[in-house]
């Protein structure tokens, strides 16, 4: 093979009708052997399919631009993440154990609290007294055990618990499993499930419904899974459900190190223990860094004794740790620093010009960059805060009605997003939520000389309704909303409402040629659910600086590397107290200092202040204390 090592050559060539665990540490060429090992595959049988999952939407895409030169790719290799398959499977043939034929999911977390309540009135619960709400200064709690009981409700699903388990870990609660119960049922009355539900009930289709089954593994006969480190145990089982008895070509890659999803269940167990004794696969490691300079894999490896082995053509690279008297020092600090970068332009280490687009800031959480936002605003440098693939919510009244609109136009049933659309209308919700005249109903409702650009709200709801659900012409229903809002723009005072209508306007129209462009499908279903997935999120910013947090800059890598806020109670984070949870930590550290190709800066203040004003002296995180050892 041109370009591997013999150690990824062993891989990529390894027979296909056998389990194969490859441990592969950080830039030692994991997705290149994945895309070299599914080739391989194609190449080598006549008509096998291959599924490959991968943790991200984004690493999807990639790997299927490294593999779109393949003949019949399209039809033979399916590139998704776990969720993706699912939802999939659902859409299919979730009526075969009695689910609504189109399900609506609630992505959004206020959505799913909004069901929860309403189940609780459903059976009859005094919402005050169950949410221990006294009196005013009590009402507070009230978000935070809403919050813990939809945690919860997720561990449960996450763990795949049989309503036993449900009462043996929630013996403490009996009404928990009560509770559950009524939330479940309360969702699908609703015409909807939570994202948790999309693996639980695909799983359950698999189980149960062995033909299935049986129709995926006629055509694909070989499955790899990517960043594997990072499965809970639905998504493990999920894997193992659909390899079924059939399929022995499953091939799991992951670094134990790189595990930094507990929050979600996840754990490198089922990469080194559980698919070990499950399929007994052979076992391959990758121990060499290609991607990081010397300096880095040094660093990395003071977090990690042995993780990481040099390449012999490694390049010596540059560290640097920096202690600052407070965040407006260290974000003053960053910002020269770039300027400095930016002005030297070149560097026999860094491939190019130097530029924006070459950088990253990392932090452990998103709070850590508010002071150095003011500072690159200030100084005029460009960037982007790297975010989740969830769609952000819109925040312009037509952008608002428009998104309303068509959740309710897919489901009738959905009366959490009726109810917010009625809000946002002003206008009074119906007694009972269901058939297919709602949007009607509202359009006229809606014209009344009170309500403000109510001709335009009216146009919009029955455009909406008139919408062909199985193949709806969005660029036309885009240029007709387009011109309507330019219109009313030019003889309205409401410069910014519009200016912002405006761009989700061309927000949703992107989304949809994203959509048709992946070939996720064409009926307003499916582009609804791809939304929901994730699955449409387009790239932010190329050619300025990116800010990111370090789980959302997992699996990427940059040149220059800065790590900033490394103060003990920031990074590792403060509510990380057992030796697994410190554990996890090091392994965000780990993650963070080898998205570096080439130079990493490490910065923390001795002073940080609190959201109520004060000034808190600070301890240098225990993982800048054990890199400058």
């Amino acid at each position: 093979m041109i370009n591997l090592s013999m150690a990824q050559s062993a891989i990529v060539e390894a027979s296909v009708d056998r389990p194969i665990q490859v441990l592969a540490s950080a830039g030692s060429g994991k997705t290149r052997v994945l895309t070299a090992r599914i080739r391989h595959i194609i190449e080598n049988t006549r008509k096998d399919g291959v599924i490959a999952f991968t943790f991200t939407n984004k690493a999807a895409e990639e790997m299927q631009y490294r593999l779109e030169d393949i003949e019949d790719a399209d039809d033979r290799i399916w590139i998704s993440t776990i969720h993706g398959v699912a939802q999939r499977i659902l859409e299919q043939y979730g009526h075969t154990i009695g689910l609504p034929s189109e399900l609506h999911i609630y992505e959004r977390d206020q959505d799913r609290k909004t069901v929860f309540l309403q189940s609780l009135r459903e059976g009859g619960v005094d919402i005050d007294s169950f949410l221990e709400v006294i009196d005013e200064r009590t009402k507070k709690n009230r978000e935070g055990i809403i919050h813990n009981y939809m945690e919860q409700f997720s561990v449960v699903k996450r763990s795949l618990l049989s309503e036993e388990e449900i009462k043996n870990k929630y013996e403490s609660n009996e009404r928990f499993l009560t509770i559950y119960q009524a939330y479940q049922s309360a969702l699908l009355e609703s015409g909807g499930i939570d994202f948790d539900d999309i693996l639980v009930y695909a799983h359950r289709i698999l189980l149960e419904q062995s033909w299935c089954g049986d129709i995926y593994r006629a055509k694909f006969k070989h499955v790899c899974v990517d960043e594997a480190q990072d499965l809970n145990k639905a998504q493990y089982e999920f894997v193992k459900a659909l390899c079924g008895e059939k399929i022995k070509s499953l091939m799991m890659v992951g670094d134990p190190n790189q595990m930094i999803y507990g929050f979600n269940g996840s754990s490198h167990d089922y990469l080194c223990m559980h698919f070990v004794s499950d399929f007994s696969p052979q076992k391959f490691e990758l121990k060499e860094n290609y991607r990081s300079s010397k300096a880095v894999i040094h660093l990395a490896n003071k977090l990690k004794p042995g993780s990481q082995v040099e390449a012999e053509f490694a390049l010596g690279g540059h560290c640097q740790i920096e202690v600052m008297q407070d965040e407006e020092s260290e974000a003053q600090w960053i910002v020269n620093s770039i300027k400095n970068l930016l002005d030297s332009k070149t560097n026999p280490e860094i491939e190019g010009d130097i530029s924006l687009s070459k950088m990253v800031v990392i932090a452990r959480n998103r709070f850590v960059f508010s002071t150095l936002q003011n500072k690159l605003d200030d100084n005029e440098i460009r960037y982007s805060l790297k975010k989740g693939e969830r769609q952000v919510e819109p925040s312009s009244l037509f952008g608002k009605v428009l998104d309303l609109s068509i959740r309710l136009r897919l489901n009738p049933k959905d009366w959490v997003d009726g109810k917010k659309l009625c809000t946002v209308l002003q206008i009074d919700p119906p007694k009972l939520w269901g058939g297919d005249s709602l949007l009607k109903i509202f359009a006229e409702q809606v014209r009344r000389p009170e309500i403000a650009f109510s001709e335009l709200f009216f146009m919009l709801l029955q455009a909406v309704f008139e919408l062909d659900l199985d193949e709806p012409n969005i660029p036309k229903f885009c240029t007709k909303f387009k011109t309507e809002l330019e219109k009313l723009a030019s003889i309205s005072s409401e410069d910014n409402e519009f200016a912002i209508a405006l761009q989700e306007l061309q927000d949703f129209r992107t989304s949809w040629t994203a959509f048709k462009r992946k070939g996720l499908g064409d009926n307003l279903m499916s582009f609804r659910n791809a939304t929901a997935l994730g699955q449409l999120t387009e790239d932010f910013d190329p050619f300025g600086l990116t800010l990111s947090t370090v789980h959302t800059m997992k699996g990427l890598e940059k040149d220059i590397v800065f790590l900033m806020g490394m103060c003990e109670g920031v990074f590792p984070d403060y509510r990380a107290h057992t030796k697994h949870e410190i554990d996890e930590e090091r392994n965000s550290a780990f993650v963070a200092v080898t998205r570096s190709r080439r130079w990493i800066y490490i910065t923390y203040p001795l002073r940080r202040m609190m959201p109520w004003g004060d000034t808190k002296v600070q301890k240098p995180s225990r993982f800048v204390r054990e890199m400058q050892d």
